[in-house]
């Protein structure tokens, strides 16, 4: 499979968009198998199998079908719940729960909170106001923990 059908998931539907969402979280540090391969690994985990043929129909967004069965197979071995790949609500709040262990992934990002605990609220409202500033995002909504 080319990596050009792997492209933009912003055009794909809502079942595709979120298991290459996952898939792409899920091999963040290592290199993305191929879908057999990931199928392989699959029914290692899981115990039961799962077609690759069918898998990139589904990240892909051929196929939109996906039966209980299969949907159960795949959010136990992502490590969500079957509402991840259904609900939009579920599947936003997984997503931002990734970026943020993404963030604690980075040493840095841990270091500084490790140092900011324990400041005062103002001297952590100035900190927020220069990592803010300095992120183009005054607003600091794109905290995953607000």
């Amino acid at each position: 499979m080319a990596s050009t059908d792997r492209g933009s998931t912003g055009d794909l539907p809502p079942l595709a968009h979120r298991l290459e969402t996952i898939i792409s979280a899920y091999y963040r540090n290592r290199r993305r198998p191929s879908f057999k391969e990931m199928a392989r690994e699959i029914e290692r985990e899981t115990g039961r199998s799962f077609s690759s043929t069918y898998l990139w129909e589904l990240a892909t967004g051929r196929k939109q079908n996906v039966t209980p069965e299969h949907l159960h197979t795949l959010a136990e071995f992502f490590g969500v719940t079957r509402d991840y790949f259904t609900d939009p609500e579920v599947s936003e709040r997984v997503r931002r729960q990734m970026e943020f262990a993404v963030a604690l992934g980075n040493g840095k990002v841990r270091a500084l909170a490790a140092r900011a605990d324990g400041l005062s609220d103002t001297h952590l409202d100035a900190i927020l106001a220069v990592v803010n500033a300095m992120s183009n995002d005054p607003t600091g909504e794109s905290d995953p923990a607000a």
